[in-house]
């Protein structure tokens, strides 16, 4: 299905930026954190230090098609080596700042980037230990001032040879900007990795143009103030980002994830984008956090909760609500509701969800509290969304309807099927997989399993490597199943089990936050092993009566016979999950076959 498309003819990034800096030369670009407060960044500053950074790199002998790598955390520097890449005609290659060196080094190997801009002296020793003996040798550009004598370029010295080129040649920077294409690459994107080898997605300007203006059409962004957290070495903040060059948006970077939750309150953002994990996690922590009160405040909050979920029950219904809800829902809100808001700043009109599906019930819990979730869906290889929901028609459960001239069907074997403007060209230096991302007729194989209503709203059920067939022949999607392991104050993570197997198991994560509260109550330490919190009685049973209640909901064939407690977290550093917090099954399962193993043995 698509829907029909009024979106302008391409017009590459630098461009576009030019045009914005021109335009708005003493409005605000962007606020940083300086020294305890929020400082502006006028577009003239802005323009000035991308034409600096560009007539820099330049100097250094970066040439158009080139590629430069940025491993750096998101900032207002990252997005200004970014353009100063894109003006000279260079390709951006994002590092994440959770890799490893070898990790690094392998991107570094895949892209030929023998450029990199780092953040900090730690990220440019770990990354140059690794690189060592990499031909060429790779260049380091330090946001941070280096040290006599460490070969690295620091940000002032770069700007200024890139000022000294200015003065020499005023009009090349101009010139540069005007000789990017449409069709020219912006960046190789390296998805997440989770089966083999990462591969690079190029994405074009014209990819980039397409997906800023079709969410435009159907989103109004201009006057929205923002914070700026997600890593722009990901399509979805890196395609928001670049908003601002046709959008008139107030972005605010965070100083940190660790900061993210007092900058919300600082800030005061009307929107803001998120992965569905850090939602489902505000969303237990606010239930916790209601069940920990006294008896008394307990009863308010689960009362208040009642009458905020009767009334947004019938706003979705279309229905009205009853006069007694109708009168009970100002005070219920207050009580409860405004207090939740406050927590993400008290000012949200919207939130963005992508990255994975999202849990039916924390989207009815923001909904039901006047937070409405715009889901959406998308892959590095459509530059991020390819179907959203809005404003005006969000429907929960799904992630919305295709955008203006995006085509998305669903293929005999349930795998969605996409084409338009946002999809990519192919992966860098690797044909074979870029010949297996499509199909004879030109549409991008997205691997995941889904389902569209009559009415063109799409709902993802799975991926389709995961999709579990048991030993007696049926096929399960674990991801719903995870989903609602997950809805529980104790679950922090889930990986359902049973391929070729002749039941299902789990293996269960526990809530760190809750991990640590049991431990203390129980008076088990505080590096307790979390399978030793597991095996307290009274913690047991929470977790046995909260399998009884999944599997109550599920034919036989889908219940869980047995569960095992990780002894970790899942994380990106311990290498179970991807950048963009997808669970890697195949490392999972290695890593944890003892455990897998004595889930199948025989009783």
């Amino acid at each position: 299905m698509s829907l029909e498309s009024d979106i302008p003819t391409p017009v590459p990034l630098p461009k576009l930026f030019l045009d914005r800096a021109e335009r708005s030369t003493d409005k605000v670009s962007s606020y940083s954190k300086v020294e305890g407060r929020w400082q502006p960044n006028t577009w003239r500053q802005t323009r000035q230090a991308v034409e600096e950074l560009a007539l820099g790199l330049l100097e250094m002998g970066v040439a158009k098609g080139d590629r430069v790598a940025i491993l750096s955390n998101t900032c207002r520097l990252w997005q200004e080596a970014d353009m100063a890449n894109l003006c000279i005609g260079a390709i951006t290659v994002g590092i994440y700042p959770t890799l490893t060196g070898a990790q690094g080094r392998q991107l570094l190997e895949l892209s030929g980037a023998r450029v990199v801009f780092v953040e900090n002296h730690a990220q440019r020793a770990q990354l140059k230990e690794a690189c060592v003996g990499l031909e060429p040798p790779v260049q380091f550009v330090s946001f941070e001032e280096p040290a006599h004598g460490t070969q690295t370029i620091g940000l002032t010295e770069l700007r200024r040879r890139g000022a000294l080129r200015h003065n020499r040649s005023p009009e090349e920077f101009i010139r540069r900007v005007h000789e990017v294409a449409p069709g020219d690459v912006v960046s190789y994107i390296y998805t997440s990795g989770t089966t083999g080898e990462p591969k690079g997605a190029m994405l074009t300007h014209a990819n980039f143009h397409y997906v800023m203006h079709a969410t435009s059409s159907l989103i109004d962004y201009s006057g929205q103030r923002v914070l700026v957290f997600l890593p722009l070495a990901h399509s979805l903040q890196r395609y928001t980002n670049y908003l601002g060059l046709i959008r008139d948006v107030d972005g605010y970077y965070a100083e940190s994830l660790d900061k993210v939750q007092e900058n919300l309150r600082e800030v005061r953002p009307n929107a803001f984008a998120l992965v569905p994990r850090v939602l489902e996690k505000i969303h237990t922590k606010a239930l916790a956090a209601g069940a920990q009160d006294s008896q008394t405040k307990q009863r308010v909050f689960e009362g208040s909760m009642n009458i905020l979920r009767e009334v947004g029950l019938a706003r979705r219904d279309r229905a009205v609500p009853t006069f007694k809800a109708r009168l009970l829902h100002r005070v219920a809100d207050q009580l409860v509701g405004a207090r939740i808001r406050e927590r993400m700043g008290g000012q949200v009109r919207f939130i963005g969800s992508g990255g994975a599906p999202l849990a039916r019930q924390t989207h009815e819990f923001f909904e039901d509290l006047g937070v409405p979730i715009l889901e959406g869906y998308g892959l590095t290889e459509t530059s991020a969304p390819a179907t959203m929901n809005t404003l005006e028609g969000r429907r929960i459960g799904t992630v919305g309807r295709p955008l203006p001239g995006t085509e998305v069907k669903i293929a005999p074997d349930g795998e969605v099927l996409i084409r338009g403007p946002g999809v990519f060209g192919g992966y860098f230096n690797n044909e074979d997989a870029t010949s297996e991302a499509f199909n004879a007729q030109g549409w991008f194989k997205t691997g995941d399993i889904g389902k569209m209503s009559r009415d063109g709203y799409l709902t993802i059920t799975d991926r389709k490597k995961n999709i579990i067939i048991t030993a007696g022949g049926k096929n399960v999607a674990p991801q719903p199943i995870e989903k609602a392991l997950k809805h529980h104050d104790l679950v922090g993570q889930a990986v359902l089990l049973g391929d070729r197997q002749p039941y299902l198991t789990a293996l269960i994560g526990l809530d760190p936050e809750a991990c640590a509260r049991l431990a203390e109550v129980h008076g088990l330490g505080p590096d307790a092993d979390p399978r030793a919190v597991a095996a307290v009685p009274e913690v047991r049973a929470q977790l046995d009566k909260h399998l009884r209640a999944v599997n109550a909901v599920h034919p036989s064939f889908e219940q869980i016979k047995r569960f095992e407690v990780l002894p970790e977290e899942l994380t990106i550093e311990n290498g179970a999950l991807t950048p963009t917090m997808k669970v890697k099954r195949r490392t999972v399962m290695a890593r944890y076959e003892e455990q897998i193993q004595t889930l199948y043995k025989p009783e």
